[in-house]
């Protein structure tokens, strides 16, 4: 367990989405708009992309053994091009239901974590993304591990 194979977990969950488009299990940041949009863009050049990134972590005691439980707060942001003539508010919602219904099915994150909360929609709204009109969202999840300690 711990934080590198919880992402690499919920990337490997996300992924079986359909529609997903590119699923990154860190933040991408960079200078440069063009090369940051093209961290998004899908197959057919339209910003369909997703991270991973965590806003804390606590710890706290467990009892008189040596592990303690670490509770990780991940955040998933999605971006995706909005385009009102093609409804995609419609498809970006459908894509927010998805990943939360894959996320809520494997509390376990296929065995990287003690267990995972049922994921959090914090905030759905459009924005402008490097020059680009995109719905945006975040998403948290509540991840605990055990951290063993000597």
């Amino acid at each position: 367990m711990g934080l590198a194979e919880i992402r690499t977990q919920i990337k490997t969950l996300l992924e079986t989405v359909p529609g997903i488009g590119k699923v990154h299990d860190y933040e991408r940041l960079t200078r440069d708009w063009n090369t940051f949009l093209s961290f998004f863009r899908d197959s057919n050049g339209r910003i369909n992309g997703w991270t991973i990134g965590r806003l804390f972590a606590r710890e706290k005691f467990r009892g008189a053994s040596p592990v303690n439980i670490r509770t990780h707060q991940i955040v998933i942001r999605g971006y995706y091009g909005l385009k009102d003539s093609l409804e995609t508010d419609k498809t970006f919602q459908s894509l927010i239901e998805s990943i939360c219904a894959v996320l809520r099915s494997n509390s376990d994150l296929n065995g990287s974590c003690f267990r995972s909360d049922p994921p959090q929609v914090t905030k759905i709204y459009p924005r402008t993304f490097g020059g680009v009109l995109v719905h945006y969202t975040e998403i948290v999840l509540s991840v605990e591990e055990y951290v063993a300690y000597s």
